[in-house]
Order: C-alpha cells, then sequence, then structure tokens
C-alpha cells in the first residue's frame, strides 16, 4: 500500500467513526426523549415510574419476581412501591436504591434468596437491566462499572444501552400497558382453576432434594449488603430484608447460615420461608415459589406488622 493511499484509508475510516458517533448521538437523544415518556413495563417504565416517585415515597420495595407478586404496598401506605423486577438480584435493587434522596425517612423493603447468595457464579450481572442509564446517571454507571459489567463500546456509542429494549419502548410508548398514576408496582398472580390442578400434579411428585456441599459466601452479596447498611445508616433509611414463602423448602442449611451472617452485620432480616406453613391451603399458591394474589394480601398483611413493630 502506498502512502497515498494509506493516508486516503485513514480519511475514510476517520470519516465513518465521527459520523456513526454523530449518528449515535441523534438517536440517544430522540430514544431519551421517546423513552422518558414510557412509564409501564417492567423493564425500562417501571425504572422511569421509580425515578419519578422515588423522593416522595415513605416504602420502597425491591426485589425479583417473589418481591413483585408478594407484596402490595397500597395496603401499607399511600406513599408507597413495589420496585419488584422478575429475575433479578441483590445488585439491581441497590443499583436502584441507591439513587433514593438523602436524609428523607424510607422504609426499604428488600427480599432476598438465601441460595442466591450463595451461588459462587452470581457477578452483578443483573444490573445490566439498568444500562440504558449508563450514560445518563452517574450513580448507576458507578454501580455497573464497580460490578465490571460494562460494555467498553458503550462509552463510545451510547445507543447500546437501549440494545434489545427499543420495540418495547415504542410499544409502551404507543400503547401503555396500564395507567401508571394507579400502579403501586405490584402485580398480584390470578390463578385459574387448571393453574391450580397443575400445581396439585407438581406438589404430588414433589422430591426432597439434598443440600448442596458447602455454603461460600458470594462476595458481590457481601459487599453490597455492607454497603446498603452503610447507606442506610448514613441517609435515614430503614432497610428490612426479607425472605418469602415457599411451598417447600427442604433445605435450611443457607437460611440458617444467612440469618447469622445478617445478624454478625446487626441488619434485619426475617426468613419468613415457612410463613404459611402452619396454615396453608392449595389457594395461596401459583407454584412453589409463588404466591397467588390471595397469599399475597395474606402476607402483605404480615410484612405491615414487621413494619410496624420494627418502627415501634
Amino acid at each position: 500500500m502506498t502512502k497515498e493511499s494509506l493516508k486516503h484509508l485513514i480519511k475514510i475510516v476517520f470519516l465513518v467513526l465521527l459520523i456513526s458517533f454523530l449518528v449515535d448521538k441523534i438517536a440517544f437523544v430522540a430514544l431519551n426523549r421517546i423513552s422518558d415518556e414510557v412509564m409501564s413495563g417492567q423493564s425500562l417504565g417501571k425504572v422511569n415510574h421509580y425515578l419519578k416517585i422515588k423522593d416522595d415515597s415513605e416504602l420502597i420495595v425491591y426485589g425479583n419476581s417473589r418481591a413483585n407478586h408478594h407484596i402490595d404496598p397500597s395496603k401499607i401506605t399511600e406513599k408507597g412501591f413495589n420496585m419488584g423486577v422478575n429475575g433479578t438480584r441483590l445488585a439491581y435493587s441497590y443499583g436502584l436504591l441507591k439513587l433514593l434522596p438523602k436524609e428523607k425517612k424510607q422504609i426499604l423493603l428488600i427480599q432476598i434468596d438465601p441460595e442466591h447468595a450463595f451461588s459462587e457464579d452470581y457477578k452483578g450481572e443483573d444490573i445490566e437491566l439498568l444500562r440504558s442509564k449508563y450514560n445518563r446517571n452517574k450513580i448507576i454507571k458507578t454501580e455497573i462499572k464497580k460490578l465490571n459489567q460494562e460494555n467498553d463500546l458503550q462509552n463510545f456509542f451510547w445507543t447500546l444501552g437501549y440494545n434489545g429494549k427499543v420495540l418495547g419502548i415504542l410499544k409502551n410508548y404507543f400503547r401503555p400497558n396500564y395507567d401508571y398514576k394507579v400502579y403501586s408496582g405490584y402485580d398480584p398472580i390470578y390463578v385459574t382453576g387448571s393453574q391450580r390442578k397443575i400445581l396439585e400434579n407438581i406438589l404430588a411428585d414433589d422430591k426432597k432434594e439434598p443440600c448442596p456441599d458447602g455454603l461460600t459466601f458470594n462476595h458481590i452479596y457481601d459487599l453490597e449488603l455492607d454497603e446498603i447498611r452503610q447507606f442506610s445508616q448514613a441517609n435515614n433509611k430503614v432497610a428490612i430484608f426479607f425472605t418469602s414463602p415457599r411451598q417447600n423448602d427442604y433445605c435450611k442449611d443457607d437460611n440458617v447460615k444467612f440469618g447469622r451472617i445478617m445478624n454478625a452485620k446487626e441488619m434485619i432480616y426475617y426468613d419468613l420461608t415457612d410463613y404459611f406453613k402452619e396454615n396453608d391451603s392449595i389457594i395461596y399458591w401459583k407454584d412453589p415459589s409463588h404466591l397467588s394474589n390471595i397469599g399475597a394480601e395474606i402476607f402483605t398483611d404480615a410484612i405491615k406488622d414487621i413494619i410496624e413493630r420494627t418502627e415501634k
């Protein structure tokens, strides 16, 4: 390749990168304007709703589906919101929790599954669900980078944060799933007769499984629990951790060990795995680890009692 050809190639590469950079930023601004209007949907819409009401909320619930479907905050306070999102773990909850206002007193209900806390494979990858805010919110960007879950290309191509979300954004922009102004974040599960029959068959074939060999506390959970304690103490928050009910939890080793860890950290934790053990009914369940709307209403009352006792 001649010297002139090399110069020409460099100019072309430079122009391509420049045009790509400009187009990316224009698209990013356009997507921001559209997405900021989206207030429905389990992912971005719910996060936008949370960002809108978090400063005025007295109670916020964090966690996965066993938070989202299990606690109705409107039964506890008029200024409550359930920020539970299916499939998430502690990193996602903490990424959002850290956005709360300083000094304002708030109750934080944080659902946690002990078996996840002892998962050696967990790297905090669920925080990637917040990547659309990576170049818009310094706190979220810091948390994503802290867990080594960033995509280096996103520092150049900002629209990568919307990868896989555009269709959902457009759908909820033009046809919202619900009226967010009357939505508390709680998604009850209404069980049909056929679904209940399936559950009966599942329970009939339920087999006891042994506990895993050894329990090593995940370092991400260890780190972020400490940070939640420090954040709560510094910002007038009351963090209450809880484990949601299960039909059958044959392994208690992780529950017991997690309870000891929380006690050593001087953090409030309620293991409610067996809450329905003494007074159970098939109508309380959708499946062995998720409550029906009936079970969730009863469980919410129990959580309300816990909050009232904690505040005394």
